[in-house]
């Protein structure tokens, strides 16, 4: 995701591709004093004991781009064996970095920078890396509108699709291993799915929006699902069997654009919208189609005029977001508030305005060896954070 809202206009390139102009999207968001009641179950006070995890700073990694520079991050994405982060952004470049590199030591912070094991040029800015399920490649979207994958080896151009006539790429994802499905977000409305080992334009089928669709997600689960967020303050799950038939549930509750979604487990969906809230929905399994039920609503960062990133780590229920306000945010999906907040520090260009732009999780077994959570800056600083479950404390029931 890019730094600003998505109403923001197009970046200026030398890239020789079909440019549009983008269309604003004021008339899809709301003001930002909007308040939100406060649901029954809320609990204002976090408790120490709420919190089940100890966090520690690994590694803060300076951006490599020469001063002066702008090296905002948008994205960034662990491969599938947790060996490999790979981040993007405005620097038009993709940067690939060995994990084990931030990890060690592992007794107390590192001081040193980590050097990117690669560095890939690519053609415009970045609004979105993702990982190839099978590792190897990594695909982008860009503000050009094309989706490009790359051999994260050769650091060369494996294919590139233009499936959105020149309209900006928000997001990208594929399906789980061997499905051979990928799909992608733009600002043209619409969500395409489509086979990357087929020509482009042949895409399989498409869903269309009410406004730029920001974000989409597969079921990692493996099952034929994909759920996408958009401008127009909305998120739904389609069957991609049937993906012209309409949503199988739709979420109707963000007062501004649906800048993420990510899957839970147990057929739910978590989206974060530009309202500063992230929001819990689920749905019954023998609902053909309707609404979901909102389960749980977190606020305490803050995103209102830009992406700030958001990630969930599935084996620990545990989501994580960046913020306006220059901190990291991890909540825990049984409670409301956060139950850990890190700030960036006042080392890192604060003065300049900067914020925490891109997070995500190293997938795992949340018992065996603990987890990983990188967030990247607007200005290319990266933090990585290590957490281990507390032994001492007693599991809490889920609300």
């Amino acid at each position: 995701m890019t730094n600003s809202s998505p109403s923001s206009p197009p970046s200026t390139s030398g890239h020789q591709r079909r440019r549009h102009s983008q269309e604003a999207n004021d008339d899809d968001e709301v003001d930002h004093g909007i308040t939100f009641p406060a649901r029954p179950d809320e609990d204002d006070e976090l408790s120490p004991p709420r919190l089940e995890w100890d966090f520690r700073l690994a590694a803060t990694v300076p951006s490599p781009a020469l001063a002066g520079a702008s090296d905002a991050i948008g994205s960034v994405d662990f491969d599938p064996a947790g060996r490999l982060l790979a981040t993007g952004g405005i620097a038009r470049k993709v940067r690939i970095y060995t994990v084990a590199d931030f990890l060690h030591p592992p007794t107390q912070p590192s001081s040193s920078p980590c050097s990117p094991a690669a560095c890939i040029c690519v053609p415009a800015k970045l609004s979105s890396v993702r990982w190839r399920p099978e590792g190897g490649a990594v695909g982008c979207g860009d503000y050009d509108g094309v989706v490009t994958e790359y051999d994260a080896e050769r650091g060369v151009a494996s294919w590139e699709r233009d499936e959105h006539a020149g309209r900006r790429v928000w997001a990208l994802d594929y399906a789980p291993h061997g499905a051979s499905m990928a799909a992608s977000g733009s600002d043209d409305r619409t969500a395409h799915v489509w086979d990357p080992r087929a020509p482009s334009g042949t895409s399989w089928a498409t869903a269309r929006a009410g406004g730029a669709v920001l974000c989409v997600e597969f079921d990692p689960s493996g099952g034929p699902q994909l759920a996408v967020g958009s401008a127009d303050r909305r998120a739904a799950v389609y069957d991609v069997r049937a993906l012209g038939h309409g949503a199988v549930a739709s979420m109707d509750g963000h007062a501004r654009a649906v800048t993420y979604v990510r899957w839970a487990p147990a057929r739910r969906v978590v989206t974060s919208a530009a309202d500063g809230t992230h929001r819990l929905w689920e749905w019954p399994a023998t609902a053909v189609s309707g609404p979901a039920r909102e389960v749980r609503s977190y606020s305490g960062h803050v995103s209102g005029r830009s992406f700030v990133g958001m990630g969930l780590w599935r084996g620990a229920g545990l989501v994580a977001s960046g913020s306006e306000s220059n901190h990291v945010f991890v909540y825990d999906l049984r409670w409301a508030k956060p139950v850990w907040v890190h700030p960036f520090g006042l080392g890192d260009s604060d003065a300049g305005g900067g914020f925490v732009s891109a997070v995500a999780w190293r997938q795992g077994d949340a018992d065996a060896g603990g987890g990983a959570l990188v967030a990247g800056r607007s200005d290319g600083v990266i933090k990585m954070f290590t957490c281990q479950r507390r032994t001492e404390n007693p599991q809490v029931d889920d609300q």
